[in-house]
Formats: C-alpha cells, structure tokens, sequence
C-alpha cells in the first residue's frame, strides 16, 4: 500500500478509535518528523477556512499535502492526537477529492458556532485514593465507607465527610488523595469541619484524622478553603511554589502547572511564604501572585478569583486566551487560536457555569467581534474580520 493511503488509513482508525497499537506507533512516527506547519494543521479544523482555501485552489497534490499537515504534539495528550488526524484527514479530503469525508463523515458548516453534543457540562464527580491503595469513583451518591478509625460518608450533594469510627485517635497519620479531572468538580469536609471545593483538574492529598501540631495538606489545582478556627493547630497549604498558613478563614488557593500561583483572601488573615523563601502577610481582598521571576501582592476584586465556586464564571478585562483556558478545565476542551490576535482580545462577561457550551460561546461571540467552530472536542477561535 502506497505509505499515504497507509497513513490515511491509520487516520481514519484513530477518529473511529479502532487503530491498533502498531498503527499508533507509525502515525506517531510520521507525525513527529516535524513541527513546521503547526499553525496549517490548527487551520484545517476550522471549516471556513477550509472552504476559503478550497476556493482558491481545487487540487493539492497528495505529497504536498501530507507534506504541510505535521506537527508535533505530546504522546501523553490524546486529545491533541484526535485533532492532528482530523486536521490531517481533511487535508486529505483536498487531496483525493472527499473519498476521506466519505469515510469519516466530516460535518457541514452550521454558522459561527458549529453546534455538537460531545462537549458537555461539567459535573460533581472526583476519584478518591484510599491509604490502602484502593481508588473509588465518587459522584452524588449516598454511600458510606467504612474504616478502622473514620468512615467516609458521601451525601447527595456531593459533599465527603469524615466522620470518627471509633473514639481512639488512631496512632499514625493515614493520608487520603481526592482528585476531579477535566470537566468536574467535588467538595470535601476534612475531619477537622474545614470546608474544600474543589475545582477542575485539581488534586488534594490531607490526612484522614489530623495529629499533631498543624493541619497541613498538599494541593494542585485549584481549591476554596473554609477553614475550621484553631488558633493552637494551624492549617497550612502546600503547593509546588507556596505554603499558606491560617488559623481559621477563608481564601482560595490556585496553582496550575504553567500558570501564576495565586492566594486570594476573602476572609481573615493569611500568610503565604514563596519558593523564593519571601512571606506576604495578606488582608481581605488581597492576592499574593507568584510568578516565575516575583511575587507580588495585588489588590483584587475577589469575586473575580471565587465565582466559580458559587456556578458562576466572571471576568473583568481578560483575555479571551485566559477565558477559554479557564472554560476548557471545565467543559474539558481542547482550544485553538487561528490568529493570536483573537486571544489577545479583551472582553467582560458573567457567564453561569452548567449552561451548555454552544450558549457561552453565544455569548461570547456577541460580546467581542469572534467567531467560534466546534469539531469534536476542539473549539477553534478567529476574529470575525
């Protein structure tokens, strides 16, 4: 078989989700010979692009067409695999004249949002690793896990609680992990009463029953903290570039992997030490922003930082790259730029978070001068002129 048709072929098998190991392993090998025509392949996924090209020339050759549409991406993103094989795909619809579009089914343009169920809302879901290893699903259930020292109650709403078994303090710390991919959120009541949501693609690792002399737990992602007053037992936030102690209040803490770390106060006081080994004592409506070169503290609206939280998504001035960024952890998209333009633009909004995502891209739209495509998972965005 001629190596193009082959890896059209494999292209085709990967969106149906049906290829094999070894036509992953050669797809990944022609992808990875370069990186040159990144932005043509990101192109490709927006239709009226593709139509605007189609216009203005009907043929390709077929080896100048698998010869612009690579790119390199992660192997460990999937999502990213199934857009360099849509956009590969249509490049090759262009190629040999829609026998591709045959197979695959390419949609059809449907205006400036191109409306598709497989982007959905966001839930109260999250994954709960145990001290014994074991890993349990957890959604909005009524289920009570039994343990030597605490049980785990999981109510209706969503909430965890931890609750003593028994009235002996157990003899060593025992640590629980409770994780919300992409697209969920959950929230946790700590053995102590101190209350976590927790937002998108977040981590928390804390202990069943806290012993000792501080509360200490260990955070990525992002999380709102009502913590429970102590003043002889403080409780502390540890993330990769800070530590933030309180004796009881209120505050959000966020720290994604290349994003500034951010401690926002809406109660109380805090104090938050860099990986500089700089400490901020901060005051309600303050922020403590670290960045890779500084830290600085800010004076912010907080609801800005703590809205979603409360089902609510509210911007002030950012940037449509900053929205979509904070829009995907939740709808769990993957996002596109077709001119950087478009990402630099800014707009003010107030968005509810459990409206389906073609009614926020709506919105979006109509607020600054953009225009939006679905296809799958992907959403690519260009300014409307």
């Amino acid at each position: 078989m001629d190596k193009n048709f082959e890896i059209a072929d494999i292209i085709v098998a990967f969106i149906k989700n049906e290829a094999t190991p070894r036509q992953i392993s050669v797809l990944d090998d022609w992808i990875n010979e370069s990186e040159a025509n990144k932005r043509l392949f990101i192109s490709l996924l927006d239709e009226v692009a593709f139509e605007q090209r189609l216009d203005r020339s009907r043929v390709l050759e077929l080896e100048d067409a698998f010869g612009k549409v690579r790119a390199r991406v992660r192997k460990s993103k999937r999502g990213y695999w199934r857009y360099v094989a849509v956009a590969a795909s249509v490049a090759v619809v262009v190629a040999i004249g829609g026998i591709m579009a045959y197979w695959v089914g390419i949609p059809e343009k449907q205006g400036i949002v191109t409306r598709q169920q497989s982007i959905s809302v966001g839930k109260s879901r999250a994954f709960l690793t145990l001290g014994t290893g074991e890993k349990v699903a957890l959604e909005s259930q009524d289920t009570l896990l039994r343990g030597k020292a605490m049980n785990i109650r999981i109510q209706e709403n969503g909430e965890v609680f931890y609750e003593m078994a028994d009235s002996i303090a157990p003899a060593e710390v025992e640590y629980n992990i409770m994780e919300t991919p992409r697209g969920a959120e959950f929230q946790l009541v700590l053995s102590d009463g101190t209350k976590v949501w927790l937002n998108a693609g977040t981590k928390l690792r804390y202990p069943v029953k806290f012993i000792g002399k501080e509360r200490r737990v260990e955070l990525t992602g992002e999380a709102y903290f009502d913590v429970t007053r102590d003043e002889d037992v403080p409780f502390v936030v540890e993330t990769s570039r800070s530590a933030v102690t309180v004796l009881g209040t209120e505050f959000c803490v966020r720290d994604y992997a290349g994003e500034a770390n951010l401690t926002t106060l809406v109660q109380g006081s805090v104090s938050v030490e860099d990986q500089r080994g700089n400490a901020y004592l901060i005051r309600p409506g303050q922020q403590v922003n670290i960045g890779k070169e500084d830290s600085r503290v800010l004076d912010v609206e907080t609801i800005y930082f703590t809205s979603w939280k409360d089902g609510y998504f509210i911007f002030n001035e950012a940037t449509l790259s900053e929205i979509m960024s904070e829009l995907s952890k939740w709808y769990d998209f993957d996002c596109f730029f077709l001119n950087p333009d478009a990402g630099n633009e800014r707009l003010t909004a107030r968005l509810k978070k459990y409206d389906d995502i073609s009614v926020i891209l709506d919105i979006l739209s109509r607020t600054g001068n953009i225009q939006f495509t679905q296809k799958g998972r992907a959403i690519t965005v260009r300014s409307a002129c």
